[in-house]
């Protein structure tokens, strides 16, 4: 199985931790001997290069749909912000500031939009300029928690579940949809598919938003070990989409053959878009999950976290919190119960002990 990058890099994973891993592409040729053959490789580097950028074009630019939820511009994660861009985590806090640190869930060019009011309105509430940080992956967001380089973070389930496990990750609040604090894995396939199950997706082209998406990678993962199937060998190609909305457009204009996104993001886009309902349909929903958690790093301030915390939950109390939270279809933000993460967490340490 091959894996291919849209939009964001893949998970390097550090050899001595467990990791649910997706195969790399196995190298090819033997030394290198003389000028032909370092010609031969130049040339072969290039041309990985060109198909590289074929395929983030061909997936970004032609072959998605006229949708609005296609980036009005895009965010370059990779080089360093401009003066005019809210600026990055790369020391200590100024003591004036809140960093809240947003996780590709939805793509960086929406995350931007979407956040931006939430970032500035808890930023205001803690007396703290704001600080909007991005990443490229669930992996880089947690990087930033686990050494304090950000005061808040939002986050996916099984990202937090092993940031918790690893360096004391803590959540401190939940979003609240519709009355219910839980969402579910959906497998989507294109509306005019034979597919009626994960089986039928055997050697295709299958994306998740990322390698640490508790419902783009480990459920589909640990749907399959339950059925004694090994997910590293059971897809032709994994896309690595960066974010759960790009996954949902890839199966909407056919570019995979499946995906597995996150409920909230699939059910707000065919609000949104007719056509993305249209195109798309869902051929099997998880269980239930804990909402993905706002989390904080365990070294953060005992105050400062108390003040995030009181202005999390009560947010929904006054006018201007109400709206903010009304534009990302929240109703409030409450405590998480204890166990809420628990079926996370089991399935975590089936798929990366192996057993």
């Amino acid at each position: 199985m091959h894996v291919i990058l849209v939009g964001a890099e893949m998970f390097d994973c550090d050899p001595h931790k467990s990791e649910i891993k997706s195969p790399k592409r196995r190298p090819t040729g033997g030394p290198r001997r003389g000028g032909r053959r370092k010609l031969l490789l130049g040339v072969t580097i290039a041309l990985i290069g060109v198909s590289v950028v074929w395929v983030g074009v061909e997936f970004s630019r032609q072959r998605q749909l006229n949708s609005k939820f296609s980036p009005s511009r895009w965010v370059n994660l990779k080089v360093p912000p401009s003066e005019s861009d809210l600026p990055a985590a790369t020391g200590p806090a100024k003591e004036d500031s809140l960093r809240v640190a947003v996780a590709p869930v939805i793509s960086p060019e929406k995350s931007l939009q979407m956040y931006r009011g939430l970032v500035d309105h808890l930023a205001m509430q803690v007396g703290r300029s704001p600080q909007f940080l991005q990443r490229d992956s669930y992996a880089a967001v947690n990087d930033l928690v686990r050494s304090a380089r950000c005061d808040v973070a939002f986050v996916c389930t099984y990202a937090f579940v092993r940031g918790e496990r690893e360096f004391g990750m803590e959540a401190l609040a939940i979003p609240e949809v519709n009355g219910a604090t839980s969402y579910h894995s959906y497998l989507i396939v294109p509306a005019d598919s034979n597919a009626s199950s994960l089986l039928d997706l055997r050697d295709t082209r299958f994306a998740s938003a990322d390698m640490l998406s508790n419902s783009g990678w480990l459920y589909p993962a640990k749907w399959l070990h339950d059925r004694g199937i090994a997910a590293d060998s059971f897809f032709k190609e994994h896309v690595i989409a960066g974010s759960h909305d790009r996954s949902v457009l890839a199966v909407a204009s056919r570019y995979v053959d499946g995906a597995a996104v996150d409920s909230l993001v699939y059910d707000y886009m065919i609000q949104e878009e007719t056509e993305i309902a249209e195109k798309t349909r869902i051929i099997l929903k998880s269980p239930p999950f804990g909402m993905p958690p706002i989390v904080v790093p365990r070294q953060i301030e005992p105050e400062l976290k108390q003040q995030v915390r009181d202005a999390l939950l009560g947010m929904h109390k006054d006018a201007e919190g109400r709206k903010i939270l009304a534009s990302l279809g929240i109703g409030r933000f409450v405590a998480p119960e204890a166990g809420l993460f628990d079926s996370v967490r089991e399935a975590a340490v089936i798929m990366e002990t192996g057993q």
